[in-house]
């Protein structure tokens, strides 16, 4: 958790008796009321697993797959809940791809949302196409569960619906894409779910966002994630109630999951969604940045491997690039990176991604 006064991100009541005789009377009174109040506000949220909506543009590159791979290892060791994933890309390849992906690790009652009047990308290669399309033998080779992926509700509607039957500050949305959903779910009004506005009820259901986007260490770039729906993204930063912790460019790309490991990990598995995936993205062998998978284990293993900035505000100007200024009440934190975190977490990638989930066993 973060305390709102010192910025700093504590755990538990044992290190803030060791932290607080360093403070002043009044910043140490300022201290527990903050952590008082954050306790309670996250109360309900410290029971059973965490809560996490999945927010993704599946088919575009190859680590949404990764990253959701490693979602579904959490689950399956009961430390998380998927209640939702949302496509952020156009095109029903995506929630078809993800359909697969969530009834062959034996989750197929996920619920999916999906984006309409979205962002199309141009790429010829699109592996959740690809894998979809995929047969053996004439049969489709992998399993779905929904009869027809153009029947999911749109994203920001399911968002509503999800949001409102959680407890107060119990969810975490990942976001691994463009941020159209998220825009549209702030602008939305109060309806059938909820009284609430988006707004209202992002600050009042979710603890905060993980999101990978910008791009921190080159003052001109314009990153994808952000380049493709700029004003979603400008509208995310700017309006969006909760934290947001943000996994930039350069943080993925400095740490790249080995073709090597899906070429010789994965022999248990006949047909493996992810793994066709990685195979059909770009001509094998090759590694992969892991940007998408960064933002995933920054929520399941906090303050592990990477490490998080101050405090700060994000704003995203209308060429699409990303600039972070400090600020002791800011919202925004990005993160770092040093080789040596890299390469721990790179082969810790490996090691969790390359077992079998619970539904091969």
């Amino acid at each position: 958790m973060v305390c709102e006064v010192c910025g700093l991100f504590v755990s538990n009541q044992k290190y803030i008796t060791l932290f607080l005789p360093k403070f002043p009377i009044m910043k140490k009174t300022l201290f527990l009321i903050a952590f008082t109040l954050f306790t309670l506000l996250t109360a309900g949220a410290q029971k059973g697993p965490q809560l996490i909506i999945f927010d993704t543009d599946m088919g575009n590159d190859v680590d949404d797959a990764l990253a959701l791979d490693l979602l579904y290892k959490y689950q399956d060791m009961g430390k998380i809940k998927l209640i939702a994933i949302m496509s952020n890309k156009q095109g029903e390849e995506s929630a078809r791809f993800i359909d697969i992906m969530n009834t062959w690790y034996g989750y197929p009652n996920i619920p999916i949302g999906i984006v309409r009047g979205g962002y199309v990308e141009k790429k010829l290669t699109n592996y959740a196409s690809i894998v979809s399309d995929m047969k053996t033998e004439g049969k489709p080779a992998f399993k779905t569960t929904i009869p027809d992926v153009n029947q999911l509700p749109d994203a920001h509607q399911l968002y509503r619906q999800i949001l409102a039957k959680q407890a107060d500050h119990s969810v975490i949305i990942i976001s691994t894409g463009f941020s159209t959903n998220l825009a549209r779910l702030l602008e939305t009004k109060a309806d059938q779910y909820s009284s609430l506005s988006g707004k209202q009820l992002i600050a009042k259901k979710v603890k905060y966002l993980s999101v990978m986007a910008g791009r921190f260490d080159k003052d001109d770039y314009s990153e994808y994630n952000v380049l493709n729906d700029i004003p979603a993204c400008a509208k995310l930063f700017a309006e969006c109630p909760v934290p947001i912790i943000t996994s930039p460019f350069e943080l993925g790309l400095a740490v790249k999951y080995p073709g090597k490991s899906i070429e010789n990990d994965f022999n248990w598995a006949k047909l493996h969604p992810m793994v066709e995936a990685y195979k059909c993205y770009l001509k094998m062998p090759y590694d992969r940045p892991t940007w998408d998978v960064t933002s995933v284990l920054e929520v399941l293993e906090p303050n592990t491997y990477m490490t998080r900035t101050q405090a700060g505000n994000i704003f995203v100007d209308p060429k699409g690039r990303t600039h972070f200024t400090k600020s002791l009440d800011g919202k925004h934190y990005y993160l770092t990176i040093t080789p040596e975190q890299g390469e721990s977490m790179k082969q810790y990638f490996i090691d969790i991604l390359k077992k079998k989930p619970k539904s091969q066993q």
